[in-house]
C-alpha cells in the first residue's frame, strides 16, 4: 500500500484512522521508558501483561459474541497459534534487547519493521518486491548498520542486543501481518483475547521448563506491570489489531518513525543516555529509506 492509497483509506475514515494511530503511537512512546524505568524480568512481565490483557477481553469477547470461538476455522487457529507465539517471543527479546542499548537505538533498531513486514509478506504470501522497494530496503538497513555502529551498539557486549532486538522487529512484523490475514474475519475482541491468551500460555510453558519463576515480589513491580499491561497491552496491542482490520501495517509502521528522534530526546532526559551527532546522518538515512520504500510499494485499489 503507497502513501496515495492510505491517503484515500484515510480520507474515508479521518477521525477514527487518525486517532487509532495518535493513541497507538503516543502510548508505544510512553511504555518503553515505563519498561526501561522498571526493568524487571521479561518473562515475567510477558507472563502477567498477557494474562491481564487476557483476563480483560476474555469477558468482552463472550459478551460479543456467545460462541465466537465455533466462527473460527481451523486456518484462523493455525494462524492465531503463529501470532500469539510471535507476540511471546517480541515482547521477551524486545525487553531483553532494552536493557542493554539506549532508546535511540532501540528504536531504531525496532523501526526496520516496515521493512521486515514486505520481505516476510514476500516470503510467505508471494508479493513482490518493487525496484523501489529493495532501493528502500537497502538504504534502510544501511542506516541502521551505520547508525548502530556509531551508537557503539556493535561492540562485543552488545552483539546480543541487537540480535534480540532484530529477532523483536521480525517477529513483531510477523504478528503484524498475520493479524491482517485473520483480522478481516473475525472480531477485534475475540482475536485479541485469543491471541494474548496464547501468548501467556507460550510464557508459562516456557517458564517451567526452564524452571523460572513467575511471581511477583513487590508492590512497586505489580505497579509497573499494571502500568505495562494496560498501555502496552490493552492499548497498543488491542488499538493496533483494531487498527489493522482496516489499516496497512506498512502505514502503522511507517507513522511509528516520528519516535525515533522524540525517544531520543527522552532517553537524554530520563535516563542520561547521550545520542552523538555523529549518528545524525544514518538516521536521515534510515528513515529515508523506509519512506523510499512506503513510496514504492504497488499501488492497491
Amino acid at each position: 500500500m503507497n502513501f496515495k492509497g492510505a491517503s484515500n483509506r484515510i480520507a474515508d475514515h479521518p477521525f477514527r484512522d487518525v486517532a487509532y494511530l495518535l493513541i497507538i503511537q503516543l502510548s508505544a512512546l510512553v511504555v518503553s521508558p515505563i519498561v526501561l524505568a522498571y526493568a524487571m524480568d521479561p518473562l515475567v512481565v510477558t507472563f502477567w501483561r498477557c494474562l491481564i490483557a487476557a483476563l480483560f477481553f476474555l469477558p468482552l469477547a463472550f459478551i460479543g459474541e456467545p460462541r465466537f470461538y465455533r466462527a473460527i476455522n481451523k486456518k484462523q487457529w493455525g494462524l492465531m497459534l503463529i501470532a500469539g507465539l510471535a507476540l511471546a517471543i517480541h515482547l521477551i527479546t524486545y525487553m531483553e534487547g532494552l536493557y542493554q542499548v539506549s532508546l535511540a537505538v532501540f528504536y531504531t533498531i525496532m523501526s526496520t519493521g516496515t521493512i521486515w513486514v514486505g520481505v516476510l509478506s514476500m516470503l510467505l504470501f508471494k508479493q513482490t518486491l518493487t525496484a523501489g522497494q529493495w532501493a528502500g530496503l537497502l538504504a534502510g538497513f544501511g542506516g541502521i548498520v551505520l547508525y548502530a555502529y556509531y551508537a557503539s551498539s556493535f561492540s562485543a557486549k552488545n552483539l546480543i542486543s541487537l540480535l534480540l532486538l532484530l529477532i523483536a522487529a521480525i517477529t513483531h512484523a510477523l504478528y503484524m501481518i498475520i493479524g491482517q490475514q485473520v483480522r478481516s474475519t473475525v472480531t477485534n475482541f475475540s482475536y485479541v483475547a485469543i491471541v494474548f491468551s496464547i501468548s501467556t500460555l507460550i510464557a508459562l510453558g516456557y517458564a517451567l521448563l526452564t524452571q523460572s519463576s513467575l511471581m511477583v515480589q513487590t508492590n512497586q513491580e505489580w505497579l509497573g506491570i499494571a502500568l505495562i499491561a494496560f498501555i502496552g497491552q490493552i492499548v497498543v496491542h488491542a488499538m493496533t489489531n483494531l487498527y489493522l482490520k482496516h489499516g496497512q501495517a506498512a502505514v502503522l509502521q511507517l507513522v511509528g518513525l516520528t519516535k525515533i528522534p522524540i525517544i531520543a530526546l527522552i532517553g537524554w532526559w530520563l535516563f542520561e543516555q547521550k545520542v552523538s551527532l555523529a549518528v545524525i546522518p544514518a538516521l536521515i538515512l534510515t528513515i529515508t529509506g523506509l519512506v523510499i520504500y512506503n513510496l514504492a510499494q504497488p499501488k492497491t485499489s
